[in-house]
């Protein structure tokens, strides 16, 4: 199974045919001089079933080959899994690896991996920080990591080592006290749409039987996702659907989301929805508040709109609470906006 690719490279999951492979690889004391003890073939064979189910478990995280296009041929392996530490503060965090065979070093095939998997870490995993940690001595694996973006904290200890600590942010997933703000993707959304809870089994999220109405779907089947299609590579972001996600049940309880990329005056407008079981709970109120954080942050939105029913009295509190003025009102529609330079937390 292919885990994600790049110009010339393919990440995909070990198989048990790749025991040699990974016997070459995890067996060398040189290549593993900085990630582990190097292992004998026995101890390479148990580590690989491991693995595979690992796999099982956590569908999006593991350690994966890594393949060379061109030739088909084996170089190395790539990894996005847990730290291990003996600091529980860090047990929480998630980071990426990588180990190429001797024969393609120099190639640029460690930053060329980096980069996709930041991406695959951000936009299909969802994560809001990756991290990476290296000995100090791996001075060439930390000019990779700098080289793709991440930036270098303070050093900490290990035992009796000291080591680097890079950390990378995702611009676009948002955390509030309770929520976890993130954009889906084409594929996603095409997931997401069928309902029976195929998404929320890619993403590890609670299922609970969700299916989409039949008008919204045949919205999103007719014009959002075409539009996605049709956007530039980052507007994206305010064509789909943004999930939100309760931390602690990651369970999705409301819908967010633009509807389209901001004017020339910077004015964009938003929508939302909350999963009926999840209203009066205030996920709402903190999900638009993590939206206007976000476009906060973006240069080109100054004004953030929205449009109610007048009736809908929970909708207008919702825009009350994060301080949104009603500027407007055409029949039974009211107009609302924020400027963003006045954001209130």
């Amino acid at each position: 199974m292919i885990i994600f690719e790049t110009d010339r490279l393919i990440i995909r999951r070990y198989t048990l045919e790749d025991e040699e492979n990974f016997f070459r690889l995890n067996g060398d004391p040189e290549l593993m001089r900085y990630i582990r003890e190097a292992r004998d073939r026995k101890e390479c064979s148990l580590f690989l079933r491991r693995n595979i189910v690992y796999y099982e478990q956590h569908p999006l995280m593991g350690r994966w080959a890594m393949d060379e296009k061109a030739t088909g041929a084996f170089i190395g392996s790539f990894a996005i899994i847990p730290v291990e530490s003996a600091d529980f503060h860090r047990n929480h965090e998630i980071q990426l690896g990588y180990a190429l065979l001797k024969a393609y070093w120099g190639k640029g095939y460690a930053t060329e991996s980096t980069l996709a998997g930041k991406q695959y870490a951000f936009e299909v995993m969802k994560l809001a920080q990756i991290v990476a940690i290296t000995e100090t001595e791996n001075t060439a694996s930390q000019k990779v990591l700098l080289r793709c973006g991440f930036q270098q904290q303070p050093n900490f200890q290990e035992g009796n080592k000291t080591l680097c600590y890079f950390t990378d942010r995702n611009p676009n997933v948002v955390h509030t006290e309770r929520l976890h703000l993130f954009p889906l993707t084409i594929p996603q959304l095409e997931l997401y749409c069928k309902g029976n809870d195929e998404l929320e089994r890619v993403l590890n999220l609670m299922p609970f039987g969700r299916n989409m109405l039949p008008q919204v779907h045949d919205t999103v089947m007719k014009v959002t996702l075409p539009a996605m299609r049709k956007a530039a590579e980052q507007d994206y972001l305010f064509f789909t659907f943004w999930l939100v996600v309760d931390k602690l049940s990651r369970t999705i309880v409301a819908e967010i989301g633009f509807k389209g990329p901001p004017a020339i005056d910077g004015c964009v407008e938003i929508g939302y929805g909350t999963m009926q079981p999840m209203q009066n709970k205030g996920y709402m109120t903190e999900a638009v508040n993590g939206l206007l954080q976000w476009t906060f942050q973006r240069e080109d939105i100054t004004t953030v709109l929205a449009e109610t029913y007048a009736g809908n009295k929970a909708s207008m509190r919702v825009l009350e609470k994060n301080h949104f003025t009603q500027f407007n009102q055409k029949g039974d529609m009211l107009w609302w906006r924020k400027q963003v330079d006045v954001l209130t937390g």
